[in-house]
């Protein structure tokens, strides 16, 4: 999503064996979708997927603490990851088990064995909008989906496989069927992602032709965060106005009789309303609860309210009178799941307290809470939340199992099998202890990626989720955050830009943390691939940390390095203990050391600056100009920033090196006198990372970065010949065309940091 100014809160074959075969058939089965490994692979099982009716999860595959990488054909991007990383908008639950996710980068996920697995959903299958905000189904057509966007309404008539646009403009953030006149449904567009001015939108052509509802007296001011249409009567609708991540209305509940034309408030005297659901047994009533202890303090629309905190039922049509379902247990929010069969039976989320309750038409009773939930990876009272698209938003009950239903928040999926006495992450399993690997729903924000020359080793640094590792070549992943460098994230995510892994020493790899993007960053060393942090920042400022770089002549024992600080060059020559000031550059974020020691080059948007290594104080030559950001005080880490993005000295041409800069006119550039002038092989606005190997030169392209933004024209992963000519694609198996980062093993794995979704490596011969 092209936001400005704001980003993700809160991403060689030794031997085969039975472990592989198993691994290169699932791999090329098609029902695998896009393909993945690692943390987005489905597990191998003896028999199809089946519903789970007992809530419990069926054991997971083991892997071995090193793992023999198979090689399917043909070549394609495999996804590898911890699982979860957000935000999470909307989910969708059908009848016959099409499940949808909606993220804020990645587009759409689909799940079609009830969430155990899942499948990007982007442009390569005609989504070309990578923020979605809404989903919905049609009853007629249970093959047809909706998925509103930042940009209009996308339709799939064949289960989710492909898409096409049918409304091209407006932030689209709700949208509704009508269960009895299914041709019939109904939209909340705004004319922009964070303005509260909704209009209604309508259909009656099974959504592919959309209108404004003419002569509209839905009231000023309302940003819509659901809305439903009555089981009985296709022209009665009722929107839920509140306050989302970008924009805020009052909370409160309408009606229309009309299809859209007319407007009432109902419970205006109750309260603030928190969420709404239509009672699935008497048609023309309906729950809702009002707000009561605001859950988040930032939430400035929604106000503590001495008369909320409860659950409501009464007739709709007459505004009542509303029976409050008590007496209830302290001031509570509410998130309703009425039982689809019985009257009166209702389920409600205490989203404060994260408990579950059961109301039987007569009295509350507890049923569960986060701790007797499985939270994944995560603490539970970390874990388990609400979207930032808004509250009521969270929960998609499934419309014929009582005891299913799907749940998004701020950052993960979940699910219940059991009517809520238990709930199970989506994003995430355990394949061995303290190990997790991805279902295939990520949504995250990559940075940079280390891996050690045998390829066994990942390190990732990303935006919220920090530090992660695989000791496994991407089949698990463990969490190594520093909680003394990240803050409020206890451990369990955190901010990092780079990641440096010494090639001679195993185990030793320096990462700054940070609690936010912003800083204030701690450099932190440790000598067992994440293991004992300690602090290595003696002389560094806290300001954005980025561009790690090493001099590999220098003696292994004393290393010499390079980081940028807040865009100027910091050195280090004794293996990271203290720092002093190597360039004073205004605007670097990257660094590069030649192979034999002699150059050190550092870039960013004040251009790109090349000194003697061992005579830096003879000062530096700037040998590329400043490249101007696309608006002003954008930060290194949005789309809109521009610059030397990567350095990277050829290990095969002595003397070469290659440039990605980012921004408009530029591209890659190559050097033939080890920097010192430069020449464009590669001119494209997007790229983020060049990288020589083999007989090949592999360039990373992206319209997106922290932030979502499909263009047309982002290539993703391109390849070009030894010297940078015969630019093609490459992109099998993706749904997005991004890639900021690229990195290669000693084996000739080559890996990817994809905006989105997450980390990937290229299986197969490949061109």
């Amino acid at each position: 999503m092209k936001l400005k100014g704001w980003f993700l809160q809160s991403l060689g074959m030794k031997r085969w064996g039975w472990m592989a075969l198993l691994w290169l058939v699932v791999g090329c089965a098609a029902v695998w979708g896009e393909p993945t490994r690692g943390a987005g692979a489905r597990m191998p099982t003896p028999t199809p997927p089946r519903p789970m009716q007992d809530g419990q999860r069926p054991p997971p595959t083991p892997v071995p603490p090193t793992q023999a990488r198979p090689t399917p054909a043909p070549a394609l991007w495999l996804r590898t990851n911890p699982g979860g990383g957000g935000a999470f908008n909307a989910a969708l639950t059908t009848p016959h088990d099409l499940w949808l996710v909606a993220s804020d980068l990645s587009g759409l996920y689909l799940s079609h064995d009830q969430g155990q697995h899942w499948e990007a959903v982007g442009a390569a299958q005609g989504l070309t909008e990578t923020h979605v905000d809404a989903l919905a189904g049609q009853p007629a057509a249970p093959y047809a989906l909706f998925a509103g966007t930042e940009n209009g309404i996308f339709r799939s008539s064949d289960d989710g496989r492909t898409w096409q646009p049918v409304l091209t403009h407006g932030y689209v953030s709700a949208l509704a069927f009508a269960p009895t006149a299914p041709q019939q449904g109904y939209a909340a567009v705004h004319s922009t992602y964070d303005q509260a001015d909704a209009q209604i939108y309508a259909t009656t052509d099974g959504g592919l032709t959309w209108a404004p509802v003419s002569g509209s007296t839905l009231p000023p001011g309302l940003r819509v965060i659901k809305l439903a249409v009555a089981a009985n009567d296709p022209n009665r609708l009722y929107v839920l106005s509140g306050e989302d991540r970008f924009a805020c209305g009052p909370a409160a509940l309408f009606t229309s009789p009309d299809g859209g034309q007319t407007w009432q408030q109902l419970a205006a005297s109750v309260g603030q309303v928190m969420d709404f659901a239509l009672d699935p047994v008497r048609p023309d009533h309906l729950y809702f609860s009002t707000y009561g202890d605001v859950w988040d303090p930032g939430y400035a629309c929604v106000h503590d309210d001495p008369a909320g905190g409860w659950v409501y039922h009464g007739p709709a049509l007459t505004d009542g009178p509303w029976q409050q379902l008590g007496p209830a247990v302290g001031s509570r929010n509410w998130l309703l799941w009425p039982h689809p069969q019985q009257a009166d039976v209702l389920r409600a989320l205490d989203t404060d307290a994260r408990e579950l309750w059961l109301w039987d038409g007569s009295t509350w009773t507890w049923q569960s809470d986060a701790n007797d939930w499985n939270p994944g990876w995560a603490e539970p009272f970390l874990a388990f939340s609400v979207p930032f698209s808004g509250d009521a938003k969270a929960w998609a009950p499934h419309p014929t199992d009582p005891n299913v239903l799907l749940w998004v928040d701020s950052q993960f999926v979940w699910t219940t099998h059991d009517g809520g006495q238990t709930f199970f992450p989506a994003h995430t399993q355990e394949v061995v202890p303290g190990q997790w690997r991805s279902t295939g729903v990520d949504n995250i924000v990559p940075f940079d990626l280390a891996v050690s020359p045998d390829g066994q080793w990942l390190l990732a640094a990303l935006a919220d989720l920090g530090c992660w590792r695989s000791r496994n070549a991407g089949f698990g992943w463990e969490m190594c955050n520093d909680p003394a460098s990240t803050g409020g994230w206890n451990g369990y995510g955190g901010n990092s830009m780079t990641v440096l892994l010494d090639p001679a020493r195993p185990g030793v790899v320096w990462m700054p943390q940070a609690p936010d993007l912003e800083g204030p960053y701690t450099l932190l060393r440790s000598d067992a691939y994440g293991d004992a942090w300690r602090p290595s920042s003696q002389g560094l400022p806290t300001d954005s940390l980025s561009g790690l770089s090493l001099d590999p002549s220098s003696p292994v024992a004393q290393r010499t390095l390079f980081v940028t600080a807040g865009g100027d060059v910091y050195r280090s020559t004794d293996d990271g203990q203290s720092w002093s000031l190597a360039l004073a550059c205004g605007g670097c974020r990257v660094t590069a050391v030649s192979p034999d020691g002699r150059v050190v080059l550092a870039g960013g948007e004040a251009g790109l600056w090349r000194a003697d290594a061992h005579a830096l104080r003879a000062g530096w030559e700037q040998v590329f100009p400043p490249v101007p950001p696309d608006y002003p005080g954008a930060a290194f880490w949005d789309a809109g920033w521009n610059g030397v993005a990567a350095i990277r000295f050829d290990p095969r041409v002595p003397g070469r090196v290659w440039a990605a800069v980012h921004g408009p006119g530029q591209g890659v550039w190559r050097s033939d006198d080890l920097g010192r002038t430069w020449q464009p092989v590669l001119t494209r606005d997007d790229v983020w990372d060049v990288l020589p190997t083999g007989d090949a030169v592999w360039v990373a392209t992206s319209s997106a970065r922290a932030a979502g933004g499909y263009d047309p024209t982002s290539a993703g992963v391109l390849r070009g010949d030894a010297k940078g000519r015969s630019w093609q694609p490459f992109n099998p198996g993706l749904a997005w065309p991004f890639a900021v980062r690229l990195a290669v093993d000693d084996q000739g794995t080559l890996w990817a940091a994809l905006p989105g979704l997450g980390y990937a490596w290229l299986g197969g011969a490949g061109p």
